[in-house]
């Protein structure tokens, strides 16, 4: 299959799920309110930490080791182990919850269940997009989106317009899901001891997860706590949900072209160019979007959210900003890891976690979501200084290597 021809099928796959996606939160962030919706996503947040081990690394060892596999002898067998760290990671946060009297601890159950299912599908799209069947990935993934849309969207209109009844509708289409899946995509879990040196790459990856999602999304958790409430909490999460629809439109962009950086990796005169021109490429989207949605903030907010959402118009002017950087750090991210350099890229995403951290501490108790969004801004920027420093050392370290040989 041609690169233009996988492109375009995973553009449209994630432009899908990206739209149905947005659209959902548009639904309720209209149906729940500032304050529900505000709850809802903390909650959501919370879930998403948890499912970074559910999927424990897995999904991106998966697609670089059936693109061109390092642990050859493991290769067969990597599915069958993710699904089921993922089925046990998953049983014991629901049972803890369910036993731990907390508050929300039975919404929180169900949203790890829910991302339970969801790690299941995201596991058998990285075996598709491993093994080059990007068409197959494009179906398999608008199937699953869509039904796990319309389970939420018949429940919370059948029954009430809910948290309970988003994330039961999502458990109930995401199942229906994987009761359709393709007969290539095998339900079988395997529990196996693993040689340390997976387990250095998993852990690895997984603390990459980690640490990203953990600069992305714990502002949400600190403004919670730190914040003037939860309606400046759903406000936030406004504009950072559609900023998230954003870059979901680009992913098929990095997703296709990871595979191909991979194969360019062995040619030190090559990739460099490569990703150089893949890096500003990828800057041209932002200068075009994002002055778009500054002009017509207000209408954007109010179409998609609602009049309440109106007065989040200058935080999501704000949060904005960051789109400048996130989409070309997007193409560094999926370089370094192409070029087996998930170590140093775990070290630089922990340390834009402290430092995203460090900023939301002494931001938000004086400016609330605005300084929130400044930290978002300042730890991309520096994210993009590092991870492009790293490519640029490891291609003289390369090149100095290629010499000496």
């Amino acid at each position: 299959m041609s690169l233009a021809r996988s492109f375009s099928l995973q553009w449209i796959a994630s432009a899908y799920s990206a739209a149905i996606s947005i659209l959902l939160t548009f639904l309720y962030a209209r149906l729940l309110g500032p304050e529900t919706f505000g709850n809802y996503n903390y909650l959501l947040t919370l879930a998403s930490l948890y499912a970074l081990l559910q999927d424990g690394g897995f999904r991106t060892l998966i697609f670089r080791e059936l693109t061109s596999p390092s642990f050859q002898n493991l290769k067969d067998h990597l599915v069958s182990i993710a699904l089921g760290n993922n089925f046990l990671i998953t049983i014991i946060g629901v049972l803890l919850l369910l036993a731990i009297p907390i508050k929300d601890s039975f919404l929180l159950a169900l949203a790890i269940l829910s991302f339970g299912l969801v790690t299941t599908v995201t596991i058998f799209s990285s075996e598709f997009k491993g093994k080059g069947k990007f068409a197959a990935d494009a179906q398999w993934r608008i199937i699953s989106r869509t039904l796990g849309a319309i389970g939420s969207v018949v429940c919370i209109s059948l029954f009430s317009p809910t948290i309970q009844w988003v994330f039961g509708g999502a458990i109930i289409g995401y199942s229906i899901a994987l009761i359709l899946r393709p007969a290539t995509c095998k339900l079988k879990t395997i529990f196996k001891k693993l040689d340390p040196i997976v387990y250095r790459s998993l852990a690895s990856l997984l603390i990459i997860d980690i640490a990203t999602l953990v600069y992305f999304k714990i502002d949400i958790i600190m403004l919670r706590h730190l914040g003037n409430g939860l309606e400046e909490v759903g406000f936030y999460s406004a504009g950072s949900r559609f900023v998230e629809g954003l870059i979901m439109v680009h992913l098929p962009f990095a997703t296709v072209l990871f595979r191909e950086i991979r194969k360019q990796a062995n040619h030190s005169n090559k990739v460099k160019p490569y990703i150089l021109k893949l890096f500003f490429f990828g800057s041209a989207s932002p200068i075009i979007i994002v002055p778009a949605c500054w002009f017509f903030s207000n209408e954007i907010l109010r179409l998609c959210y609602g009049v309440d959402f109106t007065n989040a118009s200058p935080l999501f002017e704000l949060l904005l900003i960051s789109f400048f950087f996130m989409i070309p750090n997007l193409v560094l991210t999926q370089a370094t890891l192409a070029l087996d350099q998930e170590y140093y890229y775990a070290k630089v995403t922990c340390l834009a976690a402290l430092i995203n951290i460090g900023l939301n501490f002494y931001l938000i108790p004086t400016m609330g979501a605005k300084g929130a969004a400044i930290g978002t801004i300042i730890t991309e920027g520096f994210l993009m200084i590092l991870i492009g420093g790293g490519i640029y050392m490891w291609n003289n370290k390369r090149g100095q290597k290629i010499e000496t040989l």
